[in-house]
């Protein structure tokens, strides 16, 4: 991956600060983003919700009766899928800010990998979608302010004031 140019830092600067201030959403593909080729996947996240259930409704099965087992089972699905896997795409978000946030190399394998949409806080109509968008060009049309360095704007110009 190629270096940044100071342009490209002063964008993220924009992306990091308008999330930050949550100006900006990032919304997920967790489909395309929780499989094991992504950066923010954890197998442990996806996998010990799915096998722990599964293997005490098989101890059940053998030890208590298979009408047991099953309902246990069968129960620890709907639970999964109606409550922990809400979790877990949660988790997925804040590990995905957490990556993202970084640096700029992160954000930008992140983004060339997809799953990303960044959307504007006041219109979630106003989006840009990895890895088709720009979203380079989307931070500057909306968070152009945040790029302006706090030392340029507050040192002195050479300029005299008019009389």
């Amino acid at each position: 991956m190629k270096q940044p140019n100071k342009a490209d830092l002063m964008i993220y600067k924009a992306f990091s600060t308008a999330l930050n201030r949550n100006l900006l959403r990032l919304y997920l593909d967790t489909s395309k983003l929780n499989r094991p080729t992504s950066p923010v996947y954890n197998p442990w996240e996806n996998l010990l919700p799915l096998l722990i259930p599964m293997i005490i409704g098989l101890v059940l099965i053998v030890t208590v009766g298979s009408l047991f087992g099953l309902a246990f089972i069968i129960g620890m699905v709907l639970v999964y899928n109606y409550y922990i896997k809400r979790l877990i795409d949660k988790r997925l978000l804040e590990r995905t800010k957490k990556f993202v946030a970084q640096d700029y190399q992160h954000c930008q394998e992140l983004w060339e990998f997809g799953g990303l949409v960044l959307a504007t806080a006041d219109n979630k109509k106003t989006g840009c979608i990895a890895p088709e968008g720009d979203w380079k060009d989307f931070i500057v049309q909306r968070f152009s302010d945040f790029m302006i360095d706090k030392k340029e704007e507050n040192e002195p110009s050479n300029e005299k004031p008019a009389a």
